[in-house]
């Protein structure tokens, strides 16, 4: 199915949704096939849909947060800062795979997600991201976002292989900072 089409359906069901998910740390979920139009020269999952799949499940989890109405009345826009994948085994044509996206914590700056492909209880690639708002004024601060989304805990303990991968991307900027 067309990546538009996908995002489409994760519009419509935001708006006809009556109210936000409740809790908000659990993994969503989103069932989804392979089609055609997502393969490789290999006939497998293209790496780069794997990627855009996983934009798809954060828009998801973001309007089930509640957040697409500040996006669209103060045209705040969400923004990938990194993102790191690992590939275990290879989708297949017209193969049904679930996406389970959860955050795993965040700092004054960055919301940390881990996204997994799944089908038939194995794991197929998994993927960390980091993620900001930015509306006119600049970043969002990540408290007011959880504001929006109802939530008031403290950060759950990041996971020790993001927090590795977070600290590598950070020495990697610098690095390339002066470009």
């Amino acid at each position: 199915m067309n990546i538009h089409l996908r995002m489409g359906k994760v519009f419509v069901a935001a708006f006809l949704r009556q109210k936000k998910s409740e809790n908000l740390l659990k993994p969503f979920v989103m069932t989804m096939r392979v089609w055609p139009m997502d393969l490789d020269f290999n006939l497998h999952k293209n790496n780069g849909r794997y990627l855009t799949t996983m934009d798809i499940g954060r828009m998801d989890l973001a309007f089930r947060a509640g957040l697409h109405k500040p996006m669209f009345k103060y045209k705040w826009m969400p923004l990938l800062g990194s993102s790191t994948i690992r590939y275990f085994k290879s989708l297949r044509p017209f193969q049904k795979f679930n996406l389970e996206t959860r955050i795993v914590g965040w700092d004054d700056k960055w919301v940390f997600m881990e996204q997994k492909f799944i089908s038939k209880g194995h794991l197929y690639a998994v993927g960390a991201v980091k993620v900001l708002f930015r509306g006119k004024e600049g970043n969002i601060p990540t408290e007011m976002l959880l504001k929006y989304a109802g939530i008031d805990d403290q950060s759950p303990d990041i996971p020790d292989w993001v927090l590795q991968w977070h600290h590598s991307d950070r020495k990697l900027g610098e690095t390339y900072k002066k470009y």
